[in-house]
């Protein structure tokens, strides 16, 4: 009996040392694990990936050399800790006419800088004339003239007339109101709407061309009056001038030079056409 509890207790002893050894043989090769790791981050972070070549794709007026300059990103930087988002918004924030930037690593060692240029899309009225801004809202330039072929928007009030700043309004609701309506004015590009005046965000007016004027309401369901507004003057005299009303959700009043009034309702089954290509 005594022999059998002392070769027990001898296996039990060699079980655990056994364990203990893989125990210490797991932990030593953690750590052989980590220091590699450690080091190839470290050496990632200092001898290799440096920056050899900055390639440029430039869609605007400026000089290649300008914008690397701008960028902030050297020869010999490290790509790894490169912050590209700041060298993008340094380039947009200092450059006019640059409207969309981006900064891209490509390891081991280039970055590839893409400028798009900014091409002006309406006037703004303000104090000293007209402000030409873009699509993503940047100030472009002030002028004293509108620039022929682009939309005036009327009754904005920009805070600010700063070229390469963004547009913002003194009254915060008319932002919200300003990006309804330029959408869905891009989305009625052969409607020939020449002017918006949203002095009044209830009673908001537009031009189409120089004969009608039409009294939209609020921004809501903005392309959709547009479109019925656009239908609308599709069917009238083009020698005429009229004045257009929205009234209710499906009917425009129409007034001509002779004071004639006509009511035009759109069909139930076009506004629920147009209704749901808006949702979509």
């Amino acid at each position: 009996m005594r022999d059998v509890v002392k070769t027990n207790v001898k296996r039990q002893q060699s079980s655990k040392r056994k364990h203990r050894r893989t125990r210490h043989q797991a932990i030593n090769i953690l750590l052989v694990v980590l220091l590699v790791v450690g080091v190839g981050i470290s050496l990632s972070m200092t001898f290799f990936f440096n920056v050899t070549r900055i390639e440029v794709k430039n869609g605007t007026q400026y000089d290649d050399s300008r914008i690397v300059s701008l960028s902030g990103i050297k020869g010999g930087e490290n790509l790894v800790r490169l912050d590209t988002t700041f060298s993008a918004k340094n380039i947009r924030d200092s450059l006019v006419y640059a409207e969309d930037v981006t900064v891209k690593k490509k390891f081991p060692s280039t970055v590839e800088i893409t400028v798009t240029k900014s091409e002006p899309i309406a006037n703004i009225t303000y104090s000293f004339g007209y402000l030409l801004v873009s699509s993503s809202g940047k100030i472009l330039e002030t002028v004293e003239k509108p620039q022929e072929g682009l939309l005036i928007i009327e009754g904005y009030e920009p805070a600010t007339d700063t070229p390469g700043k963004q547009l913002e309004s003194n009254v915060t609701e008319k932002n919200a109101v300003l990006n309804t309506l330029t959408k869905a004015v891009s989305m009625n590009p052969d409607a020939g709407i020449y002017s918006l005046d949203m002095s009044d965000i209830y009673e908001i007016h537009v031009q189409f061309g120089d004969k009608v004027l039409f009294e939209m309401g609020n921004s809501n369901d903005a392309e959709y009056k547009l479109r019925f507004a656009a239908r609308t003057i599709s069917e009238l005299n083009q020698d005429k001038n009229y004045h257009l009303k929205m009234v209710g959700n499906n009917q425009i009043s129409e007034i001509s030079d002779d004071s004639a009034q006509v009511v035009h309702t759109m069909p139930t089954e076009e506004t629920a056409e147009i209704t749901t290509n808006e949702q979509e």
